[in-house]
């Protein structure tokens, strides 16, 4: 669950898995999230489970196409 002043939401992982590590640093300062979210900003780290499912992820090209940017 990720909460702000204004809204609560559920986090989902787009893959199955275990959760090894979650990031408390954003716990105090949750603006890396925004800031900082391909480095220091992350939620957590996932052992998949089902490698294959990674198949139908896009990279970073492909989302950029996607949102046009």
């Amino acid at each position: 669950m990720v909460e702000s002043v204004k809204a609560a939401s559920e986090v989902y992982a787009p893959i199955s898995g275990q959760v090894v590590e979650i990031n408390t640093a954003i716990q105090g300062v949750p603006g890396l999230i925004n800031t900082a979210a391909e480095s220091d900003g992350w939620f957590f780290k996932l052992r998949p489970s089902n490698l294959s499912e990674m198949d139908n992820l896009m990279d970073e090209g492909a989302y950029k196409e996607l949102v046009g940017g």
